[in-house]
């Protein structure tokens, strides 16, 4: 993952009770940190939040703009800071999916296999794919943005639609697995490895 890595930590956390699901532990590590520190190494990474977290991050505008909003200003800092090009591959993964990261060398081989698709994404084992869980093309992702013109409110998987895609079944672990309920977050906690 030579681009970067879009991590979305910008939601309400409603169905959490309205919380910072950043912030949320298992095993004593907040799922932001879990996250991190299972990206690829050297891997640059910017949150998207409007929570201050002490890692470097980012606010969309309007703050709550949804998730091809805070995509969007995931990638404008990337191509700022770190001076991402079109070339490269940048990914996107939700807080709440803290060990999504494990997936991403799998997405990335994924279109190093179709060179004409724009991005690869998780199927879970349910069948329903993963948008937030994803390795785009920079050039495609920033097109897709173009395309799909504001980018408030639109959902991850209208901004997938702009472009041609690959999808990619999960692993035994459902890496990509997400965390949206208290009774989720238990079970995350009793099962979870370090």
């Amino acid at each position: 993952m030579t681009g970067g890595t879009i991590v979305l930590a910008g939601g309400r956390g409603t169905r959490m009770g309205g919380v910072n699901k950043a912030a949320l532990t298992v095993h004593g590590e907040r799922f932001v940190d879990r996250l991190l520190r299972q990206l690829p190494y050297g891997t640059p990474a910017v949150v998207v939040s409007p929570h201050f977290l002490g890692v470097p991050q980012v606010c969309e505008t309007p703050l709550y703009g949804g998730p091809a909003a805070g995509i969007a200003r995931g990638l404008s800092e990337l191509c700022s800071r770190e001076g991402t090009d079109r070339d490269e591959l940048v990914a996107v993964v939700a807080v709440d999916a803290p060990d999504s990261p494990r997936l991403l060398p799998r997405l990335a081989a994924a279109l190093d296999r179709a060179p004409d698709a724009g991005v690869a994404l998780v199927r879970s084992a349910d069948g329903h794919l993963q948008p937030l869980c994803a390795v785009w093309r920079a050039r495609c992702l920033a097109d897709a943005l173009e395309a799909l013109g504001s980018p408030r409110h639109a959902s991850a998987m209208r901004l997938i639609r702009q472009t041609r895609w690959v999808a990619v079944d999960s692993d035994a672990h459902q890496s990509e697995r997400d965390y949206d309920t208290p009774a989720e977050l238990r079970a995350f906690r009793q099962a979870a490895e370090y």
